[in-house]
């Protein structure tokens, strides 16, 4: 029986250490993520000597686009311009997604989960990349998310 007590305690001890060793890698992609965004931002405005209507501060939405795209998940952002589509429609809804708690992290599982229900319903294989026909579904899909919000709870 003591046998039982300690073998529970060693694997209480160990999950206690994996989560501990998790969390510590996770700050370190999020601060790495963080710094990739910084230097692009930086170099975007070393290129652009005149001032864009980007900001200079690194906003959430930022941040949550570069750690997504190391994701293997995500590999869809990482294809011609639908980042910078799906970054602009987030944009365009940001109150209407910060009112209804939904954050940026949030989004992009909703965009991934909406490109992979088009994969699912086209037989499509799992890596297939985006075009103009799908990413349109995946905008449609958002848009009409927002609707519903306004719909079910008002503006």
């Amino acid at each position: 029986m003591p046998d039982d007590k300690k073998s529970s305690v060693d694997e209480v001890l160990k999950r206690e250490k994996l989560t501990k060793e998790f969390e510590k890698e996770k700050r370190i992609s999020e601060q790495k993520a963080i710094e990739q965004a910084a230097a692009k931002l930086s170099s975007q405005s070393q290129l652009n000597s005149e001032p864009t209507k980007t900001s200079k501060f690194i906003t959430n939405i930022d941040i949550a686009f570069s750690q997504a795209k190391a994701d293997l998940r995500y590999y869809f952002l990482n294809d011609g311009n639908y980042a910078d589509e799906f970054k602009r429609l987030f944009v365009e809804n940001e109150s209407i997604f910060k009112r209804y708690g939904i954050t940026s992290q949030k989004y992009l599982e909703y965009v991934r989960e909406s490109f992979d229900r088009y994969k699912k319903i086209h037989d499509m294989m799992p890596l297939e990349p985006m075009k103009p026909k799908h990413f349109k579904y995946v905008e449609d899909s958002i848009s009409e998310l927002v609707r519903m919000f306004n719909q079910r709870f008002g503006k």
